[in-house]
């Protein structure tokens, strides 16, 4: 009960700040002295679901949600294409760069009517294995296993990855749980990984399937999707391994083959890349670089100055729960 209490104590506090801090006149001062020197604020997104999925994933955000936020973030930012941003006139409100990762169904299920009602400008990078195979890649695999009702126990301690417990209760306590087994499965060498990844599938049955599982485009919806004029494509490998963990000669050919892929599917330039969960290296950039991308992306929820590398560009990551006081915090450098 103590313990209880505190925590509603604290987040009583945060709650107070978070009012204080985007209110008016405050946050206009943030956002001012964040501006002086107009870094870019470049934002990442996953998929969208619709709004009454019970779907407990960081990745899937409630296509209701997503409008309320771009309405809310077009009070203060012209939204724009990351070209535009880089090499654009600058305009009298500061420029705002909305990205989607990874090439989901929901992008062309939820986000493509909205591309075209609202007129709004996305750069999409996308992966392009689970395309051409037609099978989502392994985290979201095992995303889509926990969810649904009860309680599931995901015993990995024998290979020293610990024990889980998902659920029973649906909300933000399943949501990064899930998340942290991810996280945990992704420091795993990628030849071992696919044998952890079946045994968290067969822990988890039976699996009831939830009703918008998480999983790829097809490639006939990623044409579609592609020919949206308000659609920028760009690359995240064909692999979606953390490219650092893998020989650079590997992780070459992995960003090779998705831009080429994509040229050949979308009859687009593929001038942009984003390195899968942001892992990255001085190779790496080199590497992206050689191979003539004009920018690559990271996500370490931060504003891009106008003089970072542009091959590690900064992005602020936005999933299912966040809160937008919090996010305008985020674009002002907080």
């Amino acid at each position: 009960m103590a313990a209880r209490i505190r925590q509603l104590a604290r987040d009583a506090v945060k709650s107070t700040v978070l009012a204080l801090a985007t209110a008016p006149p405050v946050y206009g001062h943030l956002q001012r002295r964040a501006w002086r020197d107009r870094p870019l604020s470049i934002l990442c997104f996953h998929t969208l679901g619709g709004d009454a999925d019970l779907m407990d994933a960081w990745t899937v955000l409630p296509i209701g949600e997503f409008r309320r936020l771009v309405a809310a973030l077009r009070e203060d930012y012209d939204i724009v294409s990351l070209d535009q941003a880089l090499h654009g006139p600058a305009g009298t409100r500061p420029s705002l760069v909305l990205t989607f990762d990874d090439g989901d169904i929901g992008l062309y299920d939820h986000l493509l009517p909205l591309l075209r009602s609202e007129e709004l400008p996305v750069l999409a990078y996308i992966a392009t294995g689970q395309i051409a195979e037609a099978t989502p890649y392994w985290f979201d695999r095992i995303v889509n296993a926990l969810q649904g009702p009860g309680e599931r126990r995901i015993d990995l301690a024998a290979d020293g990855l610990g024990l889980w417990t998902i659920g029973p209760e649906y909300g933000l306590s399943r949501c990064t749980v899930i998340g942290q087994l991810l996280n945990r499965l992704k420091t795993v060498a990628p030849d071992r990984r696919e044998a952890l990844v079946a045994q968290v599938l067969e822990q988890a049955a039976p699996i009831t399937p939830p009703a918008s599982p998480v999983g790829p485009m097809s490639l006939e919806q990623l044409r579609e999707f592609a020919a949206c004029p308000h659609v920028t494509i760009g690359a995240h490998s064909h692999c979606h391994n953390l490219l650092d963990q893998i020989p650079l000669a590997e992780a070459a050919a992995s960003i090779a083959l998705s831009r080429q892929l994509l040229r050949d599917w979308t009859r687009q330039d593929v001038a942009h890349f984003a390195y899968p969960n942001s892992n990255h290296n001085a190779e790496l950039r080199a590497e992206v670089a050689r191979q003539g991308f004009a920018t690559a992306t990271v996500l370490d929820d931060s504003l891009a100055p106008r003089d970072q590398d542009p091959f590690a560009l900064s992005r602020i990551n936005i999933g299912r729960y966040n809160r937008l006081d919090r996010l305008r915090l985020r674009l002002v450098g907080y």
